[in-house]
């Protein structure tokens, strides 16, 4: 659909005037234009970031030449292009017609018979880039027109040569959903690639999904690289032409030249590569009803995506290699206890000892003792992915994510700061010590994203995340540091510490100078383990021994202790848009049936008093159990906690559970 130019949007590009805006592509803004004869056509301005990119212009400038050499039936020809002016621009013809995207969303998915007739006029496209040294790499439903006359590929805004792994602003350019295993880790593209988003635009075309669609981009990454595409609802021919497209080798996958010889309605049917082909002809189809629906250049990714959490969230109890059968204490029919979890996660086979939420609250990220990191999906309760033996040797002992959700910090008792890649798994290092206490125990982002906060042996050092360049270091504590956090204006921190030979241990500075502001008294505390602020900066808490202490940030004066029957509070955190407290913490005595390490105790902040105990599930043979961290979801709706065994060596004994919350 067409929209009006906005009051920022240019008038005219080159000769070309520009009537509405049609959507932004993976390269830049799109808009319809009109020639200064009247012809219509799509123009497309390339990003600033691009324009300023280093060799980008000498590379456009080849794409475009090659791109112009596109033609045939199935592409929109590029008609005019200017890659020196400040601003680069790129002209395609315009062609009418709705997209895959939209036909498939409004009407429902194809036949199958226009889906193989489909696939057709795709591979005969795509035969004609790749004759040309290009590969699209950015073909989806959404780059996909259904013209009278036939479908039509557009959008030659990312298209490479073979070969080139070129990523905007440190992403990988295209849509996660259909991009093939070797795009999305930033290896070598070849023609191959666009074969393997052939299939999953196919499969989309059939069912309405991706085949690898899932709630997160980790999640769907991971279903790319590692995971069987989900292919229910194909079948015959068109589940072998799909399933060979999307083969994780692109050796194993057929050429589009073997799909269009295959597909035609003359040849024969498909078969995968190396095996004979059918002798059935390809059903012809019907053709697709012309809509008025204009070109768009670009579309969302998945839809599932963009769905929150908390509206995916199952019903019944969910997990991952556990749950559900009563094996774990549950009354296998679905936690309806609201005071028990909704999910158990299961996989870890050692004390899981951090928990960090993404920003969008879709992924949860938790680190055990055996120096395992690992990835959940938060909607569907199962495991994205495991990073264990990839880069840290001991303990993970602190986890948190960057503001863009794509880079998860994890700080080890191995003495390194480690930065993952979370679409790749890959790992990069921080920062590495070697100082003989200086474990990475605490992490914390300030809330621009721009410093990270690195609790070290017995200081606090902050760092730009990007490059671990450290910019100030505090060393106002004498014992070892157990938790951090940055106030709403990121103005101050503030840190707690064990073991602490001062009066006090919890402490404020100024997180540009590292000079104290104060710190807080009264109470003869020496072991904590946690601090957070609440939202507004107000008052600031700490666990630990005795209970949850909680001081007025402007005094420094203690303001409430709050106490359950736990004899220690290990973890606790604010709730985000409420005046709630959770705290938990470990059993009162090893080898005694008690099952206070098994609760979390909410307390409401203006009564000082517990309104609710959740109750995690373990089976009736564990006791000595503790809940060793607690994480509230960003928009307060769920509370994950790493739930263990005392000395949990196994699956069955450890696990992340999942409460929802009213």
């Amino acid at each position: 659909m067409v929209e009006p130019l906005r009051p920022g949007d240019p008038r005219r590009i080159g000769p070309y005037r520009l009537e509405g805006r049609l959507g932004a592509g993976g390269m830049g803004q799109v808009f319809l234009g009109a020639s200064q004869s009247g012809r219509k056509v799509a123009v497309k301005l390339i990003l600033p970031e691009l324009a300023d990119a280093p060799q980008f212009r000498a590379r456009f400038k080849r794409e475009v030449d090659a791109a112009r050499q596109v033609g045939g039936f199935h592409t929109a020809q590029v008609v005019d292009a200017d890659p020196d002016v400040a601003s680069p621009w790129l002209v395609t013809a315009f062609i009418p017609g709705p997209t895959l995207q939209r036909t498939v969303t409004e009407r429902g998915p194809l036949a199958p018979d226009a889906v193989l007739r489909l696939g057709a006029g795709l591979a005969e496209g795509l035969a004609a880039i790749h004759r040309c040294g290009l590969v699209h790499r950015d073909l989806k439903p959404g780059n996909v027109i259904l013209a009278d006359d036939g479908p039509r590929i557009i959008d030659f805004g990312v298209a490479h040569t073979p070969g080139d792994t070129m990523t905007r602003t440190g992403s990988v350019i295209g849509t996660y959903a259909y991009m093939s295993p070797e795009q999305i880790r930033a290896e070598t593209v070849t023609p191959t690639s666009d074969v393997f988003a052939l299939g999953s635009v196919l499969a989309f075309a059939a069912t309405g999904r991706s085949p690898f669609d899932a709630t997160s981009v980790p999640a769907i990454v991971h279903r790319v690289t590692s995971g069987e595409p989900r292919l229910d609802g194909l079948a015959g021919e068109l589940y072998e032409l799909v399933a060979a497209c999307l083969a994780k080798e692109p050796a194993d996958r057929p050429s589009t030249e073997d799909v269009l010889r295959l597909l035609s309605v003359t040849g024969a049917g498909f078969a995968p590569p190396g095996a004979p082909p059918s002798t059935a002809p390809v059903v012809p189809v019907k053709p697709l009803a012309r809509r008025s629906v204009l070109f768009g250049g670009a579309a969302a990714a998945a839809a599932a995506v963009a769905v929150p959490a908390y509206l995916l969230w199952p019903d019944s109890w969910t997990a991952s290699g556990g749950g559900g059968d009563g094996s774990d204490g549950s009354d296998g029919g679905g936690a309806k206890d609201p005071t028990q979890p909704v999910a158990r996660l299961t996989g870890h086979t050692s004390q899981v000892e951090c928990l960090a939420f993404s920003p969008d609250g879709r992924t949860l990220a938790s680190g055990d003792f055996n120096g395992s990191v690992r990835l959940w999906d938060v909607a569907t309760s199962s495991a994205i992915t495991t990073f264990k033996g990839r880069a840290h040797t001991g303990w993970v002992m602190s986890l948190t994510f960057s503001r863009d959700g794509q880079t998860l910090f994890s700080g080890s008792f191995d003495k390194t700061l480690k930065g993952w890649d979370v679409r790749s798994g890959i790992p990069r290092d921080v920062v590495s010590y070697d100082g003989q206490n200086d474990y990475v125990d605490c992490l914390t982002l300030s809330p621009d994203g721009t410093t990270l906060a690195v609790g070290v042996g017995g200081r606090v050092e902050l760092m730009d995340p990007s490059t671990g360049r450290r910019t100030v270091t505090y060393t106002g504590h004498r014992g070892s540091i157990r938790g951090i956090a940055f106030s709403p204006d990121g103005k101050s921190v503030a840190s707690v510490a064990a073991n602490s030979l001062a009066e006090t241990s919890v402490r404020l500075w100024d997180a540009g100078t590292g000079r104290d502001i104060k710190n807080f008294t009264g109470t003869d505390v020496k072991n904590f383990s946690s601090v957070m602020f609440s939202e507004d900066g107000s008052t600031v808490m700490a666990s630990g021994t005795g209970g949850v202490h909680v001081w007025n940030v402007g005094t420094g004066g203690l303001a409430a202790t709050l106490t359950d029957a736990h004899p220690d509070l290990e973890t606790a955190a604010y709730r985000p848009g409420k005046a709630v407290i959770a705290g938990a913490g470990g059993v009162r005595a090893p080898n005694i049936k008690d099952d206070t390490g098994k609760t979390v105790s909410l307390w409401d902040v203006a009564t000082k008093q517990v309104t609710t105990t959740l109750k995690a599930v373990m089976p009736e043979s564990l006791h000595d159990t503790s809940i060793s961290k607690l994480a509230f979801s960003p928009d307060g709706k769920l509370l994950a906690a790493g739930v263990s065994q005392v000395g949990a060596a196994d699956e069955k004994a450890t696990s992340v559970q999942l409460w929802k919350l009213p």
